[in-house]
């Protein structure tokens, strides 16, 4: 009988075919990217970028960002989404094949007394009406006691590519999570580099604003002066304090901006905003290293953009899960088999004539509701377009994001060089008016009015300064530096080092 059985479900197998193969990728899968970068960057080798912050030489700025990505709450709410996904892969795996149980149990049943005729309990007592365990059923009231042990198997064979299809789906989506958190990491990496060079940046301009203060606080005073000799009208003297007004606004800005980045870094490092000073380092003013990012090739992005390789990722779960469709349109066949051991004495339970086992095989063909099968199949196509064009724009987004930073960083570059000649030329312009005023040849307020524009020049370069280093962290972020592929992510890893 066994042999009727499998040798009947391996004809009906060889009948049936073998899986369905994958579709082809939606037509937006499929793009011709540029050979080179619109900027006037020469193509080439992209620069290091795995820990790309070091460039800027900033030791604390090294430490900031390692802190950042051991506590951050999003690359760890990242690293456990990475733990569900390869988890649902573990079940989605631990579903397919071979199914083998091992059983046991005793049970103990008693016949009742006035459940049968009289007539019948003669019959089941042997025929005799007499009392006594004769060679019938049972008498009413006795109680059986039986004792089972054996194994318990199953398998659906997947034929079809429907298991297969869908461990493809389940790993490909524990890969996208896998790359979503390298994107979070490069995210983060940008934000903190960012906020950092930017509170720099802003105490470098708070100095010049206390500067600035002082400056027009004495040409105020000498306003003053001028005004009780008779020198000058008040409104010169009216003049200076809306100046110092205005100074005064100015500064209470830039330092609630560095307030704000204060906050912003405490939250990147996973710390309360009103954390303690003495986990977060104080900037100092130095000025950002210049830095020159040769972006490489836009075909490399493909393989360093995480958000690009999720993207990716994604859209092959989602060609996978058309597969698993398509193979539930064909036949579902089946193999079941039991062995046990049962007696109803405990003594005899491993005796050859306690034996007992079942084969069976089954094949189920979906006759009635095809239509909502091929509904299905139609789905997960419709879901792999929106997959694909997700892909699709991720990249196009990513090369305008680096042609965007490329352009600003150039034109950073630009006009930082002009504005720091602009600078230089406005503190000679105060050096000579210092020396003609200690040799009486020009008034105090000629030196200190050209005290208060090199202070101005002074800012605005400084300000073009920040925007030039801002604009590195973009293109670095752009291109999708920040992580590096050597580092292998364990368990551990993935829950943030937890």
């Amino acid at each position: 009988m066994r042999e009727v059985v499998v040798l009947s479900l391996a004809a009906l197998a060889g009948l049936c075919g073998c899986a369905a193969p994958l579709p082809a990728p939606p037509g937006a899968a499929r793009l011709d990217l540029p050979a080179a970068f619109a900027s006037d960057h020469a193509p080439g080798e992209a620069g290091e970028l795995a820990a790309w912050w070091a460039a800027f030489d900033d030791p604390t700025l090294t430490s900031l960002v390692s802190r950042a990505l051991a506590a951050n709450l999003d690359v760890r709410q990242a690293a456990a989404r990475v733990r569900e996904a390869r988890l649902q892969q573990r079940i989605v795996r631990g579903g397919q094949g071979p199914r083998l149980d091992a059983s046991a149990g005793a049970t103990a049943a008693r016949l009742s007394k006035n459940a049968l005729p009289s007539a019948l309990a003669g019959l089941a007592s042997g025929g005799s009406g007499s009392g006594g365990s004769g060679g019938g059923l049972g008498l009413p009231g006795e109680t059986f006691k039986t004792f089972q042990a054996g194994f318990d198997a199953s398998w659906e064979l997947d034929l079809f590519g429907g298991d297969a299809r869908t461990n493809e789906a389940a790993q490909a989506r524990a890969d996208a999570a896998l790359w979503s958190r390298r994107d979070a990491e490069v995210i983060l990496a940008a934000e903190v580099a960012d906020t950092w060079l930017h509170e720099r940046s802003l105490q470098r301009r708070i100095a010049l604003a206390d500067a600035t203060l002082a400056t027009r606080r004495d040409l105020l005073a000498f306003a003053e002066v001028r005004a009780r000799h008779g020198l000058a009208a008040d409104t010169e003297a009216l003049r200076q304090r809306q100046a110092i007004r205005q100074a005064s606004a100015q500064r209470e800005d830039l330092a609630a901006q560095a307030d704000a980045d204060r906050h912003a870094l405490a939250l990147l490092l996973g710390l309360a905003p009103t954390a303690p000073a003495a986990d977060l380092p104080q900037p100092d003013q130095r000025a950002a290293a210049p830095l020159d990012v040769p972006p490489g090739l836009p075909s490399e992005l493909l393989e360093r953009r995480p958000d690009i390789r999720a993207a990716e990722r994604t859209l092959a779960a989602a060609m996978a899960d058309i597969g698993a469709a398509q193979a539930d349109l064909y036949p579902r066949i089946s193999l079941t088999g039991a062995l046990q051991m049962a007696s109803r004495s405990l003594s005899t339970l491993v005796d050859a004539d306690s034996r007992q086992d079942n084969l069976g095989g089954k094949v189920v063909f979906p006759l009635l509701g095809r239509d909502r099968l091929h509904a299905t199949v139609d789905l997960r196509q419709a879901q792999a377009d929106e997959a694909a064009i997700a892909w699709r724009k991720t990249v196009l987004q990513a090369l305008r994001e680096v042609e965007d930073a490329l352009t600003r960083l150039d034109a950073d570059r630009r006009r930082t060089h002009d504005l720091r000649d602009a600078a230089q030329a406005a503190q000679d312009a105060a050096d000579s008016a210092g020396v003609a005023y200690r040799h009486g040849l020009s008034a105090a307020a000629d030196m200190l009015s050209a005290r208060e524009a090199q202070l101005a020049a002074e800012d605005a370069a400084l300000q073009a300064e920040a925007a030039t280093a801002h604009d590195a962290v973009a293109l670095y972020k752009a291109l999708g530096g920040g992580w590096d592929a050597r580092r292998t992510l364990d368990d551990k890893d993935d829950t943030g080092g937890r």
